[in-house]
């Protein structure tokens, strides 16, 4: 599956053992901004589907909070050694996703979402009870 079309500067693939994933339709130079995508705050405890799905989407919002990213915002797959990183802009209610280090066309984009194995297997565990 791929939805890359001519000049497109992302587009998303399928990924052995990820799902999809965002991958860079051109170059991008480090520092630069890749996305800025819209966030859905969510309330506190998130609503969510029986099977939990959600969860695996979510960033981490304001103190307590979760959040939804619009865009490729939540398809962006985790590393722990990332060549982009993301910054929440809570006042204007998005995130951005810009290069920590020089992409190529082609590159998968790559994020640390600040959880550990042990951090997202709690995650994605049935709620006690």
């Amino acid at each position: 599956m791929s939805s890359v079309s001519s000049g497109s500067a992302l587009y998303i693939r399928k990924v052995r053992g990820m799902g999809r994933g965002v991958f860079a339709g051109r170059d991008y130079h480090r520092g630069e901004v890749i996305e800025v995508c819209p966030v859905i705050p969510l309330p506190d405890p998130a609503p969510t589907d029986p099977g939990r799905v959600l969860e695996r989407y979510v960033f981490w919002w304001g103190e307590n909070g979760r959040a939804i990213a619009l865009g490729y915002g939540s398809l962006y797959n985790h590393s722990a050694s990332p060549n982009a990183r993301f910054t929440p802009r809570e006042s204007r209610t998005d995130i951005v996703i810009r290069a920590m280090r020089d992409i190529t066309a082609g590159e998968q984009i790559m994020i640390d979402y600040g959880w550990d194995e042990a951090d997202f297997a709690a995650l994605l565990s049935p709620p006690p009870g």
